[in-house]
């Protein structure tokens, strides 16, 4: 819950005007113990709130607690930062498939072809991820450059997440080995 939940909820609490507020203090006190809190008003707006130390400490605990729709927001914010890594790495190696020489091109396919036979071999991928990676890895270098960046008849993030091309650490978490 945030400050702005609260203030809405300042509308709802049951209400006494500031004059009674003066002359009943004690009423009003009494009162706290049947409610959590009090709006203290005047000309129909709320001025003031009268609240117990409990619903206090209650209202600012729930006040300072991430939301459940703040902690997805978060979380979600965090892999589409991870996503944006990863299609980075593959950006600059998809330049560097294009720019590089032939026997430079040759060997960073070879090392990536020679990891998906490993995840075959030791089951470490799933089957359609291995198919994915053998047949693009078959592709010219200017097609297999396009594919890597793109969406890749929808498997782009899957197949940048589990990419058989030694990107290097990511910033946001340590390397895993296999």
């Amino acid at each position: 819950m945030d400050i702005l939940s609260i203030m809405d909820k300042l509308h709802h609490l049951p209400d006494i005007p500031a004059t009674q507020a003066k002359q009943a203090f004690g009423e009003m006190l009494d009162r706290l113990r049947a409610e959590a809190a009090i709006a203290i008003t005047s000309h129909k707006r709320v001025k003031a709130v009268l609240t117990t130390p409990e619903h206090w400490a209650t209202l600012i605990a729930s006040a300072q607690a991430p939301s459940a729709d703040a902690e997805r927001f978060q979380a979600r914010l965090a892999q589409e930062h991870v996503e944006f890594e990863r299609l980075q790495k593959h950006s600059l190696l998809a330049i560097k498939l294009l720019s590089s020489t032939p026997e430079e091109r040759d060997a960073l396919l070879a090392s990536a072809q020679a990891r998906v036979h490993r995840w075959r071999a030791k089951q470490l991928c799933s089957d359609d991820i291995i198919e994915m990676w053998e047949s693009l890895l078959q592709l010219p270098h200017e097609e297999l450059a396009r594919e890597m960046v793109g969406d890749c008849a929808g498997w782009g993030r899957v197949l940048r997440q589990n990419t058989p091309f030694s990107l290097g650490p990511s910033a946001s978490r340590p390397a895993r080995s296999e």
